[in-house]
């Protein structure tokens, strides 16, 4: 009955609400800066566990810490939604986190709320506003604050170099993409499109430096045990190939997988060079592959068979020119 009236008091919502949910989520972005969080940087790239230059003196809450095993991590997939930590818990929590914990605390909390919003947005305005004019409404009260959850996973993502925590990441996000769907927020879509122009670029970053830490090693083998590489190898692949057992073909996780698996073999074949003996070479190469093999029997999926199939005809290849 009084457009202008109406768009006043719409335009005093959004200010407000806008200043409502931009300071709410703030406090909350600072008390979860205070949990304390496993280091992961360049001392915990594959080959740099190797290389006494780069290795950590002291590393903090992070001493007992295994940054290539997946481990429990994949319980945070299994219910994204459940009730992310409280300000109160998270400034009082005195242990030691991962960084998946704060990424999924933070994005359940704005999910939930910009679905609420945006429920109340739909009702309210419907059908005096058209969907674009409630999309431009949703923009107005959330873009501050969707800037600010970006923030929040550039600031976990800049120096970290924890594969297995940013493919997590990358599927809470696809997760928190379906409850948007389901609850048809549809303008929730343009957070989790920025969030994942964030979270594969650095992935494969990352990726990138895992192969150039092993490409730069110099390994010499002393006897035909298997190195201490190839337990690390195997297990971040195992934990990597854990969370693709769905991955789409598009995904850029097989070609980084691939790089990954060459740049192992080479410096494996390289190391076996160095004995003398041929039969005590094949045998360590087979036994290298075969603890590999042992450790990728877990995981399901394409990606996960395909990788479980080349190491073990590898073994099987070694195997038998040992036989002989």
């Amino acid at each position: 009955h009084q457009p202008q009236l109406g768009t006043e008091l719409s335009q005093a919502y959004v200010n407000t609400m806008r200043w409502y949910y931009l300071s709410q989520f703030t406090r909350y972005e600072s008390a979860l800066k205070l949990l304390k969080l496993h280091i992961v940087d360049k001392a915990d790239l594959i080959g740099s566990a190797d290389d006494s230059s780069t290795r950590r003196v002291s590393r903090g809450p992070s001493t007992s810490f295994d940054a290539f095993s997946i481990g429990r991590r994949t319980d945070t997939l299994r219910n994204p939604m459940s009730l992310a930590l409280t300000s109160f818990v998270a400034e009082e929590d005195k242990s030691v986190h991962h960084m998946e914990t704060i990424y999924r605390s933070f994005t359940t909390a704005l999910v939930d709320n910009a679905s609420f919003e945006y429920a109340f947005l739909t009702g309210f305005f419907s059908p005096i506003q058209s969907y674009h004019a409630i999309t431009r409404i949703f923009d107005g009260i959330f873009a501050p604050t969707f800037k600010l959850g970006h923030d929040l996973t550039k600031s976990l993502l800049e120096s970290s170099t924890d594969a297995l925590g940013i493919l997590l990441c990358v599927r809470l996000n696809q997760q928190y993409a379906f409850t948007f769907q389901r609850r048809k927020v549809a303008p929730g879509e343009s957070y989790i499109n920025g969030s994942n122009m964030l979270l594969w670029p650095r992935f494969q970053i990352v990726m990138d430096m895992h192969c150039d830490s092993i490409r730069k090693l110099n390994l010499t083998a002393h006897s035909p045990a298997p190195l201490p590489i190839a337990q690390r190898f195997a297990s971040l692949l195992q934990g990597l190939l854990l969370l693709s057992q769905d991955a789409g073909d598009d995904e850029p996780v097989s070609k980084s997988l691939a790089r990954l698996r060459t740049e192992f073999e080479a410096i494996i074949t390289r190391a076996g060079k160095s004995l003398s003996d041929s039969r005590k070479r094949e045998r360590f190469l087979y036994n290298n592959y075969s603890l590999i093999g042992a450790i990728l029997e877990e995981g399901s999926g394409r990606l996960a068979e395909e990788n479980r199939g080349h190491f073990d005809r590898l073994r099987e290849a070694y195997k038998g020119r040992e036989a002989r």
